[in-house]
């Protein structure tokens, strides 16, 4: 993982879009990846895989980063701050922490309109696009690459913590205290 971290920091002008998931398959977007990989110049940017295994890199283009599972939180926010977009193409989930981990670094999302993602964004924290739609998915990158949207990560941060644990079980609670009332 060092070298890699190492290669990322070190590396050309790239753009680095991250992807992050402990069961990659269709239903986590590895094939939107593949796609991406296909469509996105390869002189601009570099596809970054956290969470794969040995199966996972048989099916990878060799022109994608592939990093096993790391249970190191410390590793994965440098690789979450060193992106310049986090890419979510989820097909389906709840409420998925890896947004939340990616805006806590100050790296904007771009996801599918599934689940709870597009709950937890705002126009200047990530871009929203309708689901297995590889031209609007690419579009939404190149747009937060390369015309700057979305780029300022201290609001980003700043916006994340409103998503804090602490803070939503007492608004949980809070919420439950009222309903009890009634």
């Amino acid at each position: 993982m060092k070298s890699t971290l190492n290669y990322m920091k070190k590396s050309d002008d790239r753009h680095v879009v991250l992807g992050v998931a402990f069961d990659w398959g269709r239903r986590k977007g590895l094939d939107i990846f593949i796609e991406l990989s296909r469509r996105l110049p390869k002189e601009f940017y570099k596809i970054v895989l956290v969470g794969t295994d040995d199966d996972i890199d048989g099916q990878l283009p060799k022109d994608v980063l592939s990093i096993h599972r790391t249970q190191n939180q410390r590793q994965l926010a440098e690789l979450y701050t060193l992106a310049d977009v986090f890419l979510i193409p989820t097909r389906e989930e709840n409420y998925p922490t890896v947004n939340l981990e990616s805006l806590a670094c100050g790296t904007p999302v771009v996801t599918f309109d599934t689940g709870g993602s597009p709950e937890m964004l705002d126009d200047k924290t990530g871009i929203v696009v309708e689901a297995n739609d590889i031209e609007a998915t690419e579009k939404a990158i190149k747009d937060i690459c390369e015309k700057k949207r979305c780029n300022d990560k201290e609001y980003i941060v700043t916006y994340s913590k409103k998503f804090d644990m602490q803070k939503k079980f007492t608004e949980y609670i809070e919420l439950y205290a009222t309903v009890l009332e009634e």
